[in-house]
């Protein structure tokens, strides 16, 4: 449910990984932090997933869905960093040569340049974050939110698995859809929302 800087990572996975694991590190949520978000990620950490090969045979990926922070699910995009060329090789050697079509190409050519996109993304999502925290603590008094300021979700705790699972019905009958936690998360009494327009987040809570 929490954002988790990239020295907690590094710490859980020497404790928690044991030694000729591979690992998986989902950074798809990490653009939101900001104008310096590759300074808190593995991505500029070479020289310990080099270590991690060497001395414990350890190889951690890093991947990346660019479908959240640029809104275009539809085509689907997104990338892994290997920590070597061997481990690159291994998962090419996999492949398929259709994995990205050429109009999803198209548009990353075009979508890096756009520096105003994220510079809106960047001042926006907090504001309009902070605005559903106070409309939450308003109507639901009771519910707790969880997750960084900067992040373009919520988790909101409800303290019920009925209150969660009604909450997550009356949002889809009016349009508006909210993820219930116990599907994959297994986490009951909450709800994860998305950080939206405050006119798009009236519908939410009116329903």
């Amino acid at each position: 449910r929490e954002y988790i800087g990239v020295e907690e990572v590094k710490h859980w996975i020497e404790e928690n990984c044991a030694e000729g694991s591979h690992v998986i590190v989902d950074e798809s949520m990490q653009p939101w932090l900001g104008r310096d978000w590759r300074e808190d990620s593995l991505l500029m950490q070479q020289q310990w997933l080099l270590r991690m090969i060497r001395e414990r045979q350890t190889h951690v990926f890093l991947m990346h869905s660019w479908t959240k922070i640029w809104s275009c699910t539809g085509l689907r995009l997104g990338s892994v960093v290997a920590p070597s060329t061997e481990s690159l090789q291994r998962i090419k050697r996999k492949q398929v040569p259709w994995s990205v079509n050429s109009s999803a190409l198209a548009f990353l050519s075009e979508v890096v340049k756009d520096e105003e996109y994220m510079e809106r993304t960047w001042d926006l999502t907090p504001a309009w974050r902070q605005h559903i925290v106070k409309e939450l603590a308003d109507r639901f008094p009771l519910w707790t939110v969880h997750g960084k300021s900067f992040l373009s979700w919520l988790w909101v705790d409800t303290g019920e698995a009925s209150i969660a699972e009604h909450a997550t019905q009356l949002a889809k009958d009016a349009g508006v859809p909210v993820r219930w936690g116990e599907p994959g998360y297994k986490q009951p009494s909450i709800v994860r929302i998305a950080v939206r327009h405050p006119k798009h987040v009236k519908l939410l809570m009116d329903a």
